[in-house]
């Protein structure tokens, strides 16, 4: 998970057959940015996602936490037929922002070849990779 300017704000392992949207909650549950005032900021304005993580139970829990979701529905589900909750075009676009922090993780060869054994060896890469996103962007 990202912010808006590409900056991973968390990360969650998974097996490789099973798929990245039921880890959906966990990470938004992760997620706790500090205000100006100082205050922790948990709930993000809007989550943007493919198709492959449009489920009802996801845009359940975005609805009870008044989350915006900026997801498009499947040709197969029925509010995409009968045209309710018309996706906001304009915000989407910038759903590419994730899929850009993560080929620059990729940049790293470790990440990208996945040859670390475990998992946490894995996510061990991971955040030394994320630290650098970081100070790229103070540094800069």
């Amino acid at each position: 998970m990202t912010d808006g300017t590409g900056l991973p704000l968390s990360f969650c392992l998974s097996g490789g057959q099973t798929h990245e949207s039921r880890y959906a909650e966990t990470l938004l549950n992760r997620v706790g940015i500090i205000r100006k005032s100082g205050h922790l900021k948990s709930r993000p304005k809007a989550v943007l996602a493919d198709k492959g993580h449009s489920s009802n139970s996801l845009r359940i829990y975005l609805k009870i936490k008044r989350i915006k979701a900026v997801i498009p529905f499947k040709s197969n589900e029925k509010a995409s037929q009968d045209g309710r909750r018309p996706l906001d075009t304009r915000l989407y676009k910038k759903r590419n922002v994730v899929e850009r922090c993560f080929a620059i993780l990729k940049e790293n060869r470790r990440i990208a070849t996945r040859s670390e054994k475990t998992a946490r060896n894995y996510l061990s890469m991971l955040k030394p990779g994320a630290f650098r996103l970081f100070l790229k962007r103070l540094l800069s």
